[in-house]
């Protein structure tokens, strides 16, 4: 399945939940970005924290099956809000989990993160919110 992205006023990327797709986040969200006016530094940083949010869809969400990552954005009003969400397994944030560092980079790059289960329990959604400055 090849990534289906929208490039209108709101943004909307799928892709399949697997490792070699996660280049099209980073990619399609700063192009995006670019075409709102956002200054590029703040693109790529609002891209990397989206990228770490798709990335720990793909190790954690499906463990061993098919499965999709839906990234949302909108621009509104001087900030811009990112939305990344599975269909996957639910599982709370372990305190006792040493692995990665994506959660703390995504709070390091963002205003605010806030992440949920979906509403019928199955699957999660990573909210990303940033103030933008225009070029």
């Amino acid at each position: 399945m090849a990534p289906r992205q929208d490039q209108g006023p709101d943004f909307e990327l799928r892709i399949r939940a697997e490792a070699e797709q996660l280049q099209h986040v980073r990619q399609a969200l700063e192009s995006w970005l670019d075409g709102h006016g956002t200054a590029p530094e703040v693109g790529a940083e609002i891209a990397l924290a989206a990228h770490e949010a798709a990335a720990n869809v793909v190790e954690h969400a499906y463990r061993g099956h098919a499965g999709e990552v839906v990234l949302r954005a909108r621009a509104d009003d001087g900030q811009v809000t990112v939305v990344v969400e599975d269909e996957g397994e639910w599982r709370a944030p372990s305190r006792t989990d040493q692995r990665g560092r994506g959660l703390a980079l995504m709070h390091g790059l963002m205003d605010d993160v806030t992440i949920t289960a979906v509403e019928d329990g199955s699957g999660t959604r990573v909210t990303l919110r940033r103030r933008v400055g225009h070029r």
